[in-house]
């Protein structure tokens, strides 16, 4: 693998550190007026953060950081073999092209905004707030992807030579329908956490769609891997950022800090936050 592929890994590996460790914002209610100040402060807070030394630990680099570089190290390096273990007939890439198609940004835009359509009409304030979230995450996942693969640059598997090099002028890395696919399955998953369906349902197509994208010839396998990481992490982040914990769903750990405890002891009524 060359230095410059390893500079590509580095950029991803250092930009999703930060997002993983943005904490939660105070209490707010998820609405589409304050939609457009929501993207504008998350967008900051996702640019931003790989900058801010509070958001790395010894322990994330250790079990998430080398173990992400390596694996994304490993797959570059094998990109082109993997690409031949496909058959790669003319049907396989029609078809694997029509179910990645899924994976597009209009398509899971529709799929966001008539989320929170149908559920503003059925007074649903949880699927609202599921159908706003999976717009915003796709959003900011439309922007990241962009910037990054203007800075890799990499070849698509039938471009030139097919050798899948990065600074060669292409927008194969990473996959902008794994990311997109990835950050609307992570909200639905984590905002329907307790329906076991959902999150099975919401990740195996997300893993389908973006496998598609592999058996279509569009894209290396190392483009969906750190394509899916992306779109998860921005979910997650999109997530964790603006749940309203009044509404079911995942918990949203770091929050709690901002929410305090009502006791009473000996007569006196106490609040207390947990540290």
């Amino acid at each position: 693998m060359s230095k410059l592929s390893l500079k590509s890994v580095a950029i991803a590996v250092v930009w999703c550190s930060g997002v993983a460790a943005q904490p939660a914002r105070p209490v707010a209610t998820i609405d589409l007026k304050s939609m457009p100040h929501r993207l504008w402060n998350d967008e900051v807070r996702l640019w931003t953060s790989p900058f801010h030394a509070r958001n790395y630990s010894s322990h994330a680099l250790v079990k998430y950081v080398v173990p992400f570089v390596a694996l994304s190290g490993a797959l570059i390096a094998t990109d082109t073999k993997t690409a031949n273990v496909l058959p790669n007939s003319t049907d396989q890439a029609i078809w694997s092209g029509r179910v990645s198609q899924l994976g597009a940004g209009y398509s899971l835009a529709g799929l966001s905004a008539g989320t929170f359509l149908v559920a503003r009409l059925l007074r649903n304030d949880h699927a609202q707030e599921a159908g706003l979230l999976s717009l915003e995450a796709l959003a900011h996942t439309q922007v990241i992807v962009f910037a990054v693969k203007q800075i890799a640059n990499r070849q698509r598997p039938l471009d030139s030579d097919k050798k899948g090099g990065f600074w060669q002028g292409g927008n194969s890395f990473p996959s902008g329908h794994a990311a997109s696919v990835f950050a609307t399955a992570t909200v639905f998953a984590y905002e329907y956490r307790h329906h076991i369906a959902v999150p099975v349902i919401a990740y195996s197509l997300a893993g389908l769609i973006s496998a598609s994208r592999v058996s279509a010839q569009r894209h290396w396998v190392s483009d969906i891997a750190v394509g899916s990481a992306f779109g998860f992490l921005i979910g997650r982040f999109t997530y964790k950022r603006n749940h309203d914990p009044r509404l079911p769903g995942s918990r949203v750990g770091r929050l709690e800090r901002y929410v305090p405890a009502v006791g009473l002891h000996g007569g006196i009524v106490a609040l207390s936050w947990r540290i």
